[in-house]
């Protein structure tokens, strides 16, 4: 094959070829609104995208006010941590559901916190002003202390405001992002697990769906009563036909469509292969647990099963990347810009840069991935109590980036949350995270030979969870509140361990931080500048958690020789269940069993459009051109799951809740008409 020659000519026929595309997850204030005229014949105002924005709520994933008393919509697996922490061997909520018959039945969910995005500003040229100094890490420093100094000019805790500096095209753009912010969210409704998560892992990024993954919450006020939002969404009058164009407001994670090729290599190589290993091994370490009694497979069932998601997920995203077809449309595209950059005399070599301190990351990698706290344990808050009181000790521009003042909050009220705490649990996990740290160092590691002592990861484990405390919300606050000094004069083993682990993560944080993302930054910023100058808004930013909207119609696929039709229905769910002769995990719910001869088989369950998403979109609304509700986003199909580094809308599809199904459940299985009345059921 020969290289083709690329002029600016070509990059801006590429452009324009992707523009016919649906692709991408647009800011509002950037929205293509005449790209969608042009191409779907849909005129859609200003307006209903201001009222979308103003309905669309963030909660860890992506939620939607539903009511003007405060209700919430998003998925069952959003608020499946939720229902899990506020269940006991006596009341298992995975197993009975939740349904709250009167305002004063719902439940506080622990460590929840809902926001809203009231407007954005471009600080761009204050950042990049600031950002400034003789090397790497006077570069790091000042640009920390500029953003800490914007967003605490205009956060106020008291108040429920907060604000953000969000990163655009690879730095080359920064935006203050001010949000109303509540910390007091309650379940309303949730389901079986059985019901919300239909099929479990094998039917997990699979279409056709059949899957009642749907959850309301309310968000109250601090004097208690429920919020009033602005606007909120009320279900379609028409609910949507097959080709209809449709919406989607959510906060997708984050993508890696602008990286360089050298970014993308290493998440093939490097990244994602470490990622992976450390994953399998916690399933493994779970599904051996969960198999010793049914109380322990209630404890793990929440853990295992965000575990499971995500290596699902991460691994489709994997697969993606060993496609050469993908990496050489990128290597393309990476050829024209540089053709572009030569073109118009820029000096430099920003992709080399990228490429050099990217092979430094490669190699701090395993240290970072082996001196880990883990993600949500017991070990987790040690790491977190710790860095708490080490990075406060500090100026701003001084602490790493993760712990500017604007962040404090919400890592105080997850360490103040009140959660289970299953010991054995905790074990396994600590176990598994000290046998990888050993796989990865080996046992001469100070880490290592810290934590096990002349003891296996087991053995240690064991003893350092039986010896902690932290399992206690009480103990966790007290540290909190004293600081330094008493986080400094603590004798738990675990904190002890964490104290002693921190400088060595730190460092290695800190020289990623200095040397490995300051001058990637500055090199993107300088790539993303000759990219902004070509096309402007016209190519949307990479995700960043950040409200996005993204469009496309309900629309079936064909996919290895199956053709699959854009919606599922309840008949199709109980023929689903019947035909594995209602074998786990394809057993039926018994209230979703009972439905049978109440609900019309043909009601409508899930869907799937072209709109463009990616994991964080889970609780999405999804909306027609006129903002009325007409379903949930919940899930992706397997072609999809390369969503993070390429858009193709042949096979990949979004996958949702039909709105009509929400509320026929709430109306007639769950006992719930007053909540399908709120939400504007008729």
């Amino acid at each position: 094959m020969t290289r083709p020659t690329h002029t600016l000519a070509a990059l801006l026929a590429l452009a324009s070829a992707t523009a016919q595309a649906d692709e991408g997850m647009w800011t509002f204030e950037h929205a293509p609104l005449e790209a969608i005229r042009a191409r779907h014949g849909v005129s859609v105002s200003p307006a209903m995208l201001s009222r979308l924005q103003a309905a669309a709520v963030h909660v860890g994933a992506s939620a939607s006010f539903v009511s003007g008393d405060g209700l919430l919509l998003t998925n069952h697996h959003v608020v499946e941590g939720c229902m899990a922490r506020l269940s006991t061997p006596a009341r298992d909520l995975a197993t009975t559901g939740f349904v709250a018959g009167r305002r004063q039945d719902e439940l506080r969910c622990p460590g929840f916190t809902a926001r809203v995005l009231l407007r954005t500003e471009d600080v761009s040229a204050r950042v990049q002003a600031a950002a400034t100094g003789a090397d790497d890490a006077a570069r790091n420093a000042a640009r920390k202390a500029a953003v800490a100094a914007i967003e605490k000019g205009c956060s106020d805790e008291a108040a429920g405001t907060r604000c953000e500096v969000v990163a655009l095209y690879s730095g080359a753009r920064h935006a203050l992002h001010h949000y109303r912010q509540w910390d007091d969210v309650r379940l309303v409704w949730g389901p079986e697990a059985a019901t919300g998560f239909y099929g479990g892992d094998p039917d997990n990024f699979v279409y056709p769906r059949f899957a009642l993954d749907a959850a309301l919450m309310r968000v109250y006020e601090k004097d208690g009563r429920p919020h009033r939002p602005t606007q909120y969404l009320r279900p379609a009058r028409q609910m949507p036909r097959e080709g209809e164009l449709l919406f989607v407001a959510g906060h997708p994670g984050q993508t890696e469509r602008l990286r360089t090729v050298a970014q993308l290599l290493s998440a093939r190589d490097v990244q994602l292969p470490l990622a992976l290993a450390t994953a399998r091994a916690e399933i493994a370490a779970l599904h051996a647990y969960a198999a010793t009694s049914p109380e322990a497979a209630r404890q793990a069932q929440s853990v295992l099963f965000g575990t499971e998601n995500w290596f699902k997920a991460s691994d489709g995203e994997h697969r993606a990347l060993q496609d050469p077809a993908l990496i050489e449309g990128k290597r393309q595209a990476e050829q024209a810009l540089q053709a572009a950059w030569r073109q118009r005399g820029l000096a430099g070599d920003p992709w080399a840069e990228v490429a050099r301190v990217n092979a430094l990351n490669d190699t701090l990698s395993p240290s970072l991935w082996a001196i880990n706290f883990g993600y949500h344990t017991v070990y987790a808050q040690a790491g977190d109590l710790v860095a708490l009181a080490s990075e406060r000790a500090l100026p701003e521009d001084q602490r790493l980036a993760a712990y500017r003042d604007a962040a404090l909050p919400d890592l105080e009220r997850h360490l103040k949350a009140d959660a289970p705490f299953y010991p054995a649990l905790e074990a396994v996990r600590l176990a598994t995270l000290l046998q990888r740290a050993l796989d990865l160092l080996g046992p001469d590691h100070p880490y290592v030979r810290r934590a096990l002592d002349g003891r296996t990861p087991t053995q240690a484990a064991e003893a350092l969870v039986r010896g902690t405390r932290l399992g206690e919300r009480a103990e966790r606050e007290r540290l909190l509140a004293g600081g330094a000094a008493a986080v400094a004069a603590s004798t738990d083993p675990l904190l002890a361990l964490a104290r002693d682990a921190w400088p060595l993560r730190r460092a290695l944080r800190l020289r990623v931080e200095t040397e490995v993302d300051t001058p990637a930054r500055l090199a993107a910023e300088a790539i993303d500048q000759a990219r902004f100058a070509l096309h402007g808004h016209g190519v949307p930013p990479d995700a960043t958690n950040t409200l996005r909207l993204s469009f496309g119609p309900a629309k079936g696929y064909t996919s290895a020789g199956l053709t699959h039709p854009w919606k599922t229905t309840w008949g199709g769910w109980w023929d689903r269940a019947d035909s594995f002769d209602q074998r786990e995990p394809f057993r039926l719910a018994p209230r979703i069993d009972r439905a049978r001869g109440r609900v019309d088989p043909r009601t409508p369950l899930d869907f799937v459009l072209t709109a463009d998403i990616i994991g964080g979109n889970s609780g999405s609304p999804v909306v027609n051109a006129g903002g009325e509700l007409v379903g949930l986003i919940f899930d992706g199909n397997l072609e999809g799951l390369g969503g993070a580094y390429a858009y193709q809308d042949h096979t990949a599809r979004a996958v949702a809740v039909h709105a009509q199904a929400i509320l026929v459940a709430l109306d007639q299985v769950y006992g719930a008409p007053h909540l399908a009345r709120e939400m504007g059921g008729r």
